[in-house]
């Protein structure tokens, strides 16, 4: 029986976390300790689960090698990356892929997977000499001590970081997809109720994260300033996170807060809850909206409009694209989305079209409206 990923919830305080699992049922004891880990440092589930998912594949390969994870070489765990690009019937031991074929992972996954498997081997490389500690370097060397080198924020998130690791895995940056004010405005009607249409406007105007907008109470949406709140809080009971431990205040135009107003009034009622997204048309009635809830709002909404690429994020990635064409500041476009530098945005946002361009040539002088360049 394969290994298996498992959800947990601890009794009492209700955290989340996930395990691995053999086929006995029993957890994988080095992966259930760097787990517990990242939980104890206060990792989102999301991320927790994440992790769980890269290490079951890891340890899956280990055990169709019959190799222990302490004794791995480079050259053993590049292997490891191989394989992963396999469909997933092929993994299987004796099956050969012929030259040339197609890898079955895009390769910013498994950029994510090596991110994953360094940060294991770093944890147990700390606490058990057995283990080789340049496997934990796979997404690059890391500075020890208390300082750090000039630039070495460009080392570990600039593109060029796959440079400086042993295991290289070139990776062209994709353009994060947006959707158009149109079909903005097919999504927000194909919504059947005002609840659904509060969260796509909400994060269409807002960028907020999936976790950030689930996790709202009425408190943080301040209808007089104009202004919605991102507090991070400890725990939430729908397992809604904010990923940045700061607190940040975005500014949004009234038809979120008209809208709000709405839903409250039309479908909230007199339901006593301080979440401001809540479930309404289905058990438990009145709890906290969860991720799978709004997933599946979304597979509904993909449905209707043919907008088959519509994600939470892919709001969040049209709001920050509105923003930089219209002139805002990329420090200020930085701050509105939590990001923790302006480089980050920087790399992520790095898609202007041929159109921006040419509105750019156009008001420096360089071309005259109307030329095309034919």
């Amino acid at each position: 029986m394969p290994l298996q990923v498992q959800r947990l919830r601890a009794p009492g305080t209700g955290l989340c976390s996930f395990t691995v699992v053999d086929g006995s049922g029993l957890p994988v004891g080095p992966v259930e300790k760097f787990l517990a880990h990242l939980v104890a440092v206060g990792k989102a589930p999301n991320t927790v689960e994440a992790y769980a998912r890269d290490l079951r594949d890891l340890f899956e390969w280990l055990e169709q090698r019959g190799w222990e994870f302490r004794e791995l070489t480079l050259e053993q765990l590049a292997e490891f990356f191989d394989w992963l690009r396999r469909p997933r019937r092929a993994r299987q031991s004796g099956v050969f892929m012929l030259p040339g074929t197609v890898s079955a992972v895009e390769q910013n996954t498994l950029v994510r997977k090596r991110s994953a498997v360094a940060s294991f081997y770093r944890f147990h490389s700390r606490r058990d000499e057995r283990v080789p500690a340049l496997l934990g370097e796979l997404d690059g060397p890391r500075p020890t001590g208390t300082y750090q080198p000039m630039l070495v924020h460009t080392r570990q998130r600039g593109p060029s970081a796959d440079s400086y690791s042993p295991i290289r895995l070139r990776v062209h940056h994709q353009r994060p997809r947006t959707v158009t004010e149109k079909q903005q405005t097919q999504l927000l009607d194909a919504c059947t109720h005002l609840r659904d249409r509060f969260l796509v406007l909400l994060m269409f105007e807002s960028g907020l994260r999936l976790g950030e907008a689930l996790g709202l109470r009425h408190c943080d949406l301040r209808l007089r300033a104009g202004e919605v709140h991102v507090v991070p809080r400890e725990h939430n009971v729908n397992d809604a996170r904010v990923k940045e431990l700061k607190p940040r205040i975005i500014p949004v135009g009234d038809a979120v807060f008209d809208l709000y107003a709405e839903y409250m009034e039309v479908e909230y009622g007199a339901l006593d809850c301080d979440y401001v997204l809540i479930n309404l048309f289905r058990e438990p009635l009145g709890a906290p909206m969860t991720a799978g809830n709004v997933h599946r709002l979304v597979d509904r909404l993909r449905e209707r409009t043919g907008i088959g690429y519509f994600t939470p994020h892919v709001a969040r990635h049209s709001y920050a694209t509105r923003l930089l064409r219209a002139g805002v500041p990329v420090e200020t476009v930085a701050e509105l989305l939590g990001h923790a530098s302006s480089h980050t945005t920087q790399t992520t946002y790095v898609h202007l079209t041929s159109e921006d361009h040419r509105k750019a040539l156009v008001s420096a002088g360089v071309l005259t409206e109307g030329t095309t360049g034919q």
